[in-house]
C-alpha cells in the first residue's frame, strides 16, 4: 500500500477544494475527473488507498487523538497551555486542539464519502466488476464508521454527514443513538462486502468490520437503561467470537516491536493509521513529539514535560513486561533507541542534557529512536516516523469479548473469556488461574494494556454509561493532580551521588523527615486538586463550527435513514 501513497496524493487533491459556505471542506471530484479516473481496480484500489494513510488523518492524530485519549482517561501528563488544559479538564470551546480533532475526524468522512457518492456509478460504467466496486465501498464506509465511533465517543450527538456538498446553514446534530445504527449499517455492509483477509498490506478485512461491531454494540450495551443493552451485550459478544474463533489471527508475541515498523500489519492490527516517511503529517509524529529528548532519536523532541502519570505506573503490576515497552524509567536500558543503546536516568550527572519530570518517567510506546535504531524510518526531523498507529488491535477484540461476557454484572467465569484473557497476560509475562474475571480486573488489564494508544477515554465513557458517578470516582481516585519535584536542599555533589538517581518512587517530604532533607524528589503536597466533572466527559462543539453553522446548536434530532 505504502508505494502507492505518492500516487493517491496526486489523484484525491485532484477532488479536494475549499469552501467558506460548505460544512465539509472537501467536495466531490467533478464529472470529467470521475470519467478518467475510476478505469480499472488499481485506479480505485489507489483512491481508497488514501483513507488508511496519515495524510488523511492527520488532523486527528499528530494531537488531538493523545491529548483527547490519554490526558483525558488520566493516563498521561502534560501540563503545558492549550494541551495541558485536556490534563487538567480545563478546556473550553476554544481550544484549538479540539477544533483540529473535530474537523481532523470529519475530514476523513469526507474522504469516505467522495468515494461512496462519486466512484460506484462510473466505475461501472467504465467495466469494474461489482465485487470491485464494493469491496471499495466497504472500505469506505468501514473507516468512516470507525471515524464516527470516535466523533460520537467525544461529542455524543453529531451531525451525520453523507454529502460533502451541505451547506453550514443547513447542518443539525444527529442524536447519538442514530449515530450509532447509521455506524452499524456502515459496518454491516462493510463485513458483508470485504473479503476475509486483507487484499493488500494494511487493508480492512471482514474482521474489521466485526471487530468494531463488537466494541460498536458494546459500547451502545453499556447504556444499561436502554432496552436492547442485554441484546446488545450477546451481540458484542457474538462478533468478538467470530474473530476470535474464526479469523485465524493470532496476538502478536513480541513486546519489543510491536510499537515498531517490524510490527505493522501484522496479525495483530485490524486497523491502523498507515505511516511513511513523506513528510510531516505523513508518519507518526510520536517519536518526535513524545520522547524525552533528542539523544533518544539524534533529532527533534518535544516530549520533555510527557510522562505516564503515577497513577498508570501504579496499575501495572510487578512483572508485567508492558510497562518496561510502555514507559521509561530509573535504570531502564534499551539497546534500540539513541542509535544504538540508552539508559534512563532521572537526570544526568551535569543535569543539562537531561532532566526530570514531574512524574521521573517518560514515555517509551511508540519510541522508535534513530535511524539506525528502526530501519532508517526515525522521521526525526518531519515527524513522520515509519511506525504504524493502532485505532484497532486484536487485543481490544479479545477484551471486549470479556467485557460482554460480563455484560450488565460484575464478572464471568466464560471459558472463551478466561482463555483469551490469559492469553493476553501470558504475553505480558503474567499468569492468571483464577475461575473468574471481574469488571474491575477487566478494566485494569485494558488500562495497562492500552495504556498511551489514545484509547482509554473510550473505557471511561463505557463506565459512565454503566454509572456515571462509579466513572467519576474512577478517574477522582488517580488523583492526577500528584506529582513529584526536586529538593532543592541537596547539593549538586548529593545529587549525584552513586546511587542517588533513584530518590523518586520512595519520596519522603522534607517537612515529614526533620532529622534530615527528605528525598531528592517528593510529592507536592500543595498541588491543587484536579476536578472531574461528568460535563467534561462531553467535549463541546468547537467555537469555529458554532460561528460557521449556527444551526448546529439546534436541539438534536432522529437520523431519518
Amino acid at each position: 500500500m505504502k508505494n502507492i501513497i505518492k500516487i493517491f496524493c496526486l489523484l484525491t487533491i485532484m477532488g479536494v477544494t475549499a469552501s467558506c459556505e460548505d460544512f465539509l471542506s472537501i467536495t466531490p471530484q467533478d464529472q470529467q475527473v470521475l470519467e478518467t479516473y475510476y478505469t480499472s481496480e488499481d485506479a480505485i484500489n489507489a483512491n481508497t488507498a488514501s483513507l488508511y494513510t496519515g495524510y488523511v488523518w492527520q488532523d486527528f492524530d499528530i494531537n488531538f487523538m493523545w491529548m483527547a485519549g490519554d490526558e483525558l482517561s488520566g493516563d498521561l501528563f502534560y501540563t503545558y497551555d492549550q494541551e495541558g488544559q485536556f490534563y487538567y479538564m480545563t478546556f473550553n470551546n476554544g481550544n484549538s486542539y479540539l477544533t483540529n480533532g473535530w474537523n481532523g475526524l470529519y475530514r476523513v468522512i469526507s474522504y469516505c464519502n467522495n468515494i461512496i457518492n462519486g466512484m460506484p456509478a462510473t466505475a461501472s460504467q467504465n467495466g469494474v466488476s461489482e465485487t470491485v466496486i464494493n469491496r471499495a465501498l466497504g472500505e469506505a464506509r468501514c473507516i468512516r464508521g470507525i471515524a464516527y465511533y470516535f466523533l460520537t465517543e467525544y461529542w455524543q450527538d453529531v451531525p451525520i454527514i453523507t454529502n460533502n456538498n451541505i451547506s453550514g446553514d443547513k447542518v443539525i446534530r444527529n442524536k447519538q443513538a442514530s449515530v450509532y445504527e447509521f455506524i452499524r449499517r456502515d459496518l454491516e455492509f462493510a463485513k458483508d462486502n470485504l473479503p476475509a483477509s486483507s487484499f493488500g498490506a494494511g487493508r480492512c478485512s471482514k474482521y474489521t468490520a466485526i471487530g468494531m461491531l463488537a466494541k460498536l454494540h458494546l459500547t451502545m450495551a453499556s447504556h444499561l437503561t436502554d432496552s436492547e443493552s442485554a441484546n446488545n451485550f450477546e451481540q458484542a459478544k457474538t462478533y468478538a467470537a467470530q474473530v476470535i474463533s474464526e479469523s485465524g489471527l493470532e496476538l502478536y508475541n513480541d513486546l519489543s516491536t510491536m510499537f515498531y515498523p517490524e510490527g505493522n500489519n501484522s496479525s495483530e492490527s485490524l486497523f491502523a493509521i498507515e505511516c511513511t516517511t513523506d513528510g510531516y503529517a505523513y508518519g507518526n509524529p510520536r517519536n518526535v513529539s513524545q520522547s524525552r529528548n533528542a539523544l533518544i532519536n539524534l533529532g527533534s523532541s518535544w516530549g520533555a514535560g510527557k510522562g505516564p502519570t503515577l497513577s498508570l505506573q501504579e496499575a501495572f503490576e510487578q512483572g508485567d513486561l508492558r510497562r518496561y515497552y510502555t514507559f521509561m524509567r530509573n535504570g531502564d536500558t534499551y539497546g534500540n533507541l539513541a542509535g544504538g543503546g540508552y539508559t534512563y536516568y532521572n537526570f544526568s550527572e551535569d543535569e543539562s542534557t537531561e532532566t526530570s519530570n514531574e512524574m521521573l518517567a517518560h514515555i517509551r510506546k511508540y519510541i522508535i529512536g534513530a535511524n539506525s535504531d528502526c530501519g532508517g524510518v526515525s522521521g526525526a526531523t518531519n515527524q513522520d516516523a515509519g511506525n504504524n498507529i493502532y485505532l484497532l488491535r486484536l487485543t481490544d477484540v479479545y477484551l471486549c469479548y470479556v467485557e460482554a461476557c460480563i455484560g450488565s454484572g460484575t464478572s464471568t467465569s466464560d471459558a472463551l473469556a478466561l482463555n483469551v484473557f490469559k492469553q493476553v497476560r501470558t504475553r505480558a509475562g503474567l499468569g492468571y488461574t483464577s475461575v473468574t474475571i471481574t469488571y474491575d480486573q477487566l478494566i485494569k488489564e485494558r488500562r495497562v494494556e492500552f495504556a498511551l494508544e489514545s484509547i482509554n477515554f473510550f473505557d471511561v465513557k463505557r463506565m459512565g454509561y454503566r454509572d456515571m458517578p462509579t466513572a467519576i470516582a474512577y478517574l477522582d481516585g488517580m488523583n492526577r493532580e500528584r506529582q513529584y519535584i526536586s529538593n532543592g536542599n541537596f547539593t549538586w555533589q548529593e545529587r549525584n551521588a552513586a546511587g542517588a538517581y533513584h530518590g523518586g518512587f520512595t519520596a519522603v517530604h522534607p517537612d515529614d523527615d526533620p532529622a534530615s532533607k527528605g528525598s531528592i524528589f517528593y510529592l507536592n503536597k500543595d498541588a491543587a486538586k484536579v476536578t472531574i466533572t461528568a460535563a467534561k466527559l462531553v467535549l463541546p462543539i468547537p467555537a469555529e463550527t458554532l460561528t460557521k453553522t449556527p444551526s448546529i446548536t439546534q436541539e438534536p434530532v432522529d437520523y431519518q435513514f
